[in-house]
């Protein structure tokens, strides 16, 4: 049964309004991208909707992720910022100079929102997590943020499929969110100066900075080329193993039309089932065509199209498995590279986007803010941990309580682990903030101050 027939059959017995269909009409079916932007995706998909490739693939987000390569780049961004703990804070005092103090701003409802929970149906990895896929695939990441009433204070954040969003700009020149949710009205949301955002939109590199670019677009060439590459692939094996072929008929021909396609149709049943042998006559030649896998070197182009994939995305090939390049001298480097390069990239733009669209302006005023808390990349590295903390107690910016807080552990009794210490004689600074140095000898006529040196 062809696509066409099966969607028949399916509205026979499924009224198009309670698949959300009202006044369907067959002649969307060449108009594949009306499924997409109205929740179809996998009909849409099987329609071949998708920007076509120079190999002839289409390549749209189901098809892109069905490649491992891609899928993995996906995987290994979105998954990093999901887990990366976010944490809302709030400068007081001086809140542009050295002498402001931070604090977590617990009491806030989005500390809890981006901590643990966004909303009823998500938890925070989750939502950061679809969010980051969204904007590493398609460019754009879109939520809706629930505020409550008079004050505008943000409290929850619902996330929306980046192809129900269409930005745009009004006449006045402001910037509108036009939603469009199934059969759904269509919705705008206009942002003002002034007042706080409906629409929560990271975005990516692109040109206007108001839409990011959709990798998948951009790359489409490369990753269809990885696609063709794997069809053939699966299409050699489910032959059998075998190469192209023709059949040279040697001598007599065939007496009668039916007599050739009697050939031809027993041929094609037999040689078309891979462990069953067909017998040839002694009139028929066999010749395989084309190039075997070898002479296409399918090994070496499939090795560079994984690297080939992996720059669109700016990941080392070993975080995808790929470990062709990698030593015991330079994965160390390359792991650092990806926290450096790409990932403080994406979580720079989730911390000011959270800040320009969730606070209100009165909340920017009074110094909140958001950051990613990357110690958590390092929870798997006991000794660099510990190293690190040993290192930051030794210069006095960080005190024993705080490092059992990171490591989840209760402070010490009686504020014993609140004091901070310099290294060498590890002497316990004033309440002050003045340095102490080791006592000096005074003359016996003197009495000697009493200092409190930790041994």
């Amino acid at each position: 049964m062809s696509f066409r027939g099966a969607i028949a059959a399916l509205f026979e017995h499924e009224a198009p309004q309670t698949l959300g269909l009202k006044n369907l009409s067959f002649g969307l079916i060449e108009n594949p991208g009306w499924y997409e932007r109205h929740g179809f995706r996998q009909i849409a998909s099987a329609l071949g909707w998708g920007n076509q490739s120079w190999s002839g693939e289409n390549v749209n987000i189901h098809t892109a992720l069905n490649h491992s390569v891609v899928w993995a780049c996906n995987r290994i961004i979105s998954e990093t910022a999901g887990f990366l703990p976010c944490v809302m804070m709030q400068r007081s005092g001086d809140k542009t100079g050295t002498q402001a103090e931070r604090r977590q701003a617990d009491g806030h409802p989005m500390y809890d929102a981006l901590k643990n929970a966004p909303n009823t149906d998500m938890t925070a990895m989750g939502f950061k997590e679809t969010l980051t896929s969204h904007a590493v695939l398609r460019g754009n990441s879109y939520a809706q943020i629930a505020r409550r009433s008079g004050t505008g204070v943000a409290m929850e954040m619902y996330p929306i499929h980046p192809e129900r969003v269409t930005p745009a700009r009004n006449a006045a020149g402001q910037l509108v969110y036009v939603v469009k949710d199934g059969n759904a009205a269509e919705k705008s949301f206009t942002v003002q100066r002034g007042k706080p955002h409906d629409i929560f939109h990271m975005r990516g590199i692109g040109d206007d900075g108001i839409v990011g670019y959709s990798v998948l677009h951009m790359a489409r060439q490369s990753i269809g080329t990885a696609l063709a590459a794997e069809k053939n692939v699966g299409n050699f094996y489910a032959r059998g193993g075998r190469l192209p072929y023709n059949l040279k008929l040697v001598g007599q021909d065939f007496r009668t039309d039916e007599d050739f396609e009697k050939f031809r149709t027993d041929w094609e049943r037999i040689y078309g089932q891979p462990h069953k042998a067909p017998i040839i006559p002694t009139n028929i030649e066999y010749q395989t065509t084309g190039l075997s896998l070898k002479d296409q070197q399918l090994l070496e182009s499939r090795l560079f199209g994984i690297h080939e994939i992996c720059r669109w995305f700016l990941v080392s090939p070993h975080l995808v498995g790929d470990l062709s390049r990698a030593t015991f001298s330079n994965i160390e480097q390359l792991a650092l590279e990806f926290v450096k390069l790409t990932m403080a990239t994406w979580l720079t733009r989730w911390e000011q986007e959270l800040w320009r669209c969730v606070l209100t302006p009165e909340e920017k005023t009074q110094g909140y803010f958001w950051r990613f808390n990357l110690n958590a990349l390092l929870r798997g590295d006991f000794a660099t941990r510990m190293a690190g903390y040993a290192t930051a107690l030794n210069n006095s910016w960080i005190n024993p309580d705080e490092v059992r807080d990171l490591e989840d552990m209760n402070p010490i009794p009686n504020g014993a682990g609140q004091a901070y210490h310099i290294q060498g004689a590890q002497a316990t600074l004033p309440g002050t903030g003045e340095p102490v140095g080791l006592p000096l000898a005074k003359p016996a006529s003197q009495p000697q101050q009493d200092l409190i040196v930790d041994s």
